[in-house]
């Protein structure tokens, strides 16, 4: 389905981004029985446990994706457009054979550090850890696939609703069979569930997608791989960025404290929930409408997307901050404890649904280099201020890091869209300036 006009544009991602939304909601209240389950089954130390391996698997995911899961985004809508078909093909090709040798490179990795006891993966859990990066990078690609196609559902459904559905009854089963859970084994089980939902959304994928009847043409694979090795490390910086607090609680604090943090950082997540349920649709949109030099749609994007986002993140926030207490202890007795991380990670959520869409519109109009510099000095920062933070304020130093860090790339970049391309990303959406 291809979309026509700025009001067209605007109209389809409102329209998408409500199915992202409902999908999302759906997600993440599975998300959150399967972080209820597990930390229930497993205590704040086994949960900690868990989390560490999962913060790891989630890092390795990134450079596994070797950065064609977001070049997907620029380049596939642009094919799509033109019914370039023979390319789309070729990138499909590459982009797949790509994700499955990294991700075999990295668990290989894992494994090999972890046995040597340079991570904080207990090495009982390595194994577990590696196999879990596979399916989960190879899902990102087809969610992406997908995305360009404009289905928004189906590039939602496989990793956001059917794997966590499958994680649970695996849980539930274990449980039922008095099967003691460890966390290998719950990790495993999210391994599992994501197999199964990436063959499922792979053969949708390969059904829906113009890929046959004509042969792969791989004359840009030079602008593919150029593209993807900056978006990694832009993808990879990014997922430092969500995950080092974790990490680093594991090196600095010990598994408990990661445990309480990842449950905090869970529970903020919902402020970026709206703003992130649209950047899902404004992706491919931002990349097309570049493409034709269509500022106009550009500028209809960033609006909507901020707006809708930004209203939307203080609905939540507010029942969040007020009830926060009450929902960490659904993770367990000792959880509240991470309630005034809580509060200070609101703050970063909040900050980055003001911005709205301003990553994407620096990553698919060819800023990506700029792009990739921000993140890193945001990572910086944050490390720095873990290191200084974590050991005298334990997780709320954790909570000041990571949003601070947030905030910082957030409002640089916003900045450097409205002085390069005139528009203003924020929730403020003021009159566009000459770029």
């Amino acid at each position: 389905m291809r979309v026509a006009g700025n009001d067209g544009v605007v109209r389809f991602l409102v329209r998408g981004s409500a199915i992202a939304l409902a999908t999302r909601v759906a997600g993440v209240g599975l998300g959150y029985v399967v972080a209820i389950l597990i930390s229930r089954l497993l205590g704040a130390d086994g949960y900690g446990t868990y989390s560490i391996a999962m913060a790891w698997a989630l890092l390795l995911v990134v450079p596994s994706r070797a950065g064609l899961d977001t070049a997907a985004l620029k380049f596939a809508p642009i094919y799509l457009e033109r019914g370039d078909y023979s390319r789309l093909k070729g990138f499909v090709r590459l982009a797949a054979a790509s994700v499955l040798v990294t991700s075999a490179v990295a668990g290989l990795g894992v494994v090999i550090v972890a046995g040597l006891g340079l991570t904080s993966i207990p090495s009982g859990a390595s194994v577990a850890t590696a196999v879990t990066i596979l399916p989960i990078a190879a899902l990102g690609l087809v969610g992406a696939l997908l995305r360009a196609e404009r289905r928004i559902f189906a590039s939602q459904f496989y990793e956001q609703l059917l794997r966590p559905a499958l994680i649970i009854v695996l849980l539930l089963g274990a449980a039922a069979l008095a099967v003691r859970i460890s966390a290998s084994m719950a990790v495993l089980f999210g391994a599992a569930g994501a197999f199964v939902a990436l063959i499922l959304g792979g053969f949708h994928a390969v059904r829906v997608l113009p890929l046959s009847g004509s042969g792969a043409d791989y004359s840009d694979r030079r602008a593919w791989l150029s593209l993807g090795g900056v978006l990694l490390a832009t993808t990879v910086v990014q997922e430092a960025l969500n995950q080092v607090d974790i990490v680093m609680l594991g090196y600095l604090a010990s598994a408990r404290e990661a445990g309480l943090f990842a449950a905090a950082w869970r529970v903020a997540s919902l402020a970026s929930f709206a703003v992130a349920a649209m950047t899902t649709v404004s992706g491919p949109l931002i990349a097309s409408s570049y493409d034709k030099g269509d500022f106009g749609s550009l500028g209809g994007i960033a609006r909507s997307t901020a707006r809708i986002g930004f209203a939307a993140s203080l609905l939540i926030c507010v029942p969040l901050a007020l009830l926060g207490g009450l929902i960490l202890r659904l993770f367990g007795p000792e959880f509240p404890a991470a309630y005034p991380a809580l509060l200070v990670l609101l703050l970063g959520g909040l900050a980055n649904a003001f911005t709205g869409a301003v990553a994407y519109l620096m990553t698919m109009t060819g800023r990506h280099s700029h792009a990739l510099a921000i993140f890193a000095g945001a990572l910086a920062v944050s490390v720095i201020l873990n290191i200084l933070l974590i050991p005298p304020y334990s997780i709320v130093g954790a909570a000041i890091a990571s949003t601070v860090g947030t905030i910082g790339w957030n409002l640089v970049m916003l900045v450097y869209v409205r002085r390069a391309m005139g528009i203003d990303a924020s929730a403020m959406a003021l009159a566009p300036r000459a770029a």
